[in-house]
């Protein structure tokens, strides 16, 4: 495979994976407004659905998107492999080191963003508790 050619499918499959991540990482955006306002599609819902929402929806796109940023960036690396050129070696090595930090990010915030929406929904707990 030429380097021109080899380039191609490089930018093509790091713009591909970039936008897949974008759009995985806005649905897990919304579903935490979601489960932060306590509000779906104009509608309360109560703590446990909120909670329920955390485990069974926001965690699972954060999981798709730490593990679509660590297939893409090994299937970068595996790539790198195929090439001879130092410099386009060096780009596909640049485009899996972008990728990993990428899913490394996620990978530190997530239990940060878990504990926070835990103790958001604790304390609707006890609001919800108080009230009644």
């Amino acid at each position: 495979m030429s380097s021109l050619t080899f380039l191609v499918a490089e930018s093509f499959l790091l713009i591909a994976g970039a936008l897949s991540m974008v759009f995985v990482a806005k649905l897990a955006a919304d579903k935490s407004a979601q489960i932060l306002t306590g509000v779906v599609l104009g509608t309360p819902v109560s703590p446990a659905m909120r909670e329920g929402m955390l485990f069974g929806m926001w965690l699972p796109w954060q999981a798709i998107v730490v593990g679509l940023a660590a297939v893409l960036a090994l299937t970068q690396l595996e790539m790198a492999n195929h090439v001879t050129d130092a410099n386009v070696k060096a780009v596909v090595h640049l485009g899996a080191f972008l990728l990993a930090g990428a899913g490394a990010f996620t990978l530190v915030f997530l239990p940060i963003g878990l504990f926070a929406h835990l103790a958001k929904l604790r304390r609707g707990k006890q609001r919800q508790a108080e009230a009644d």
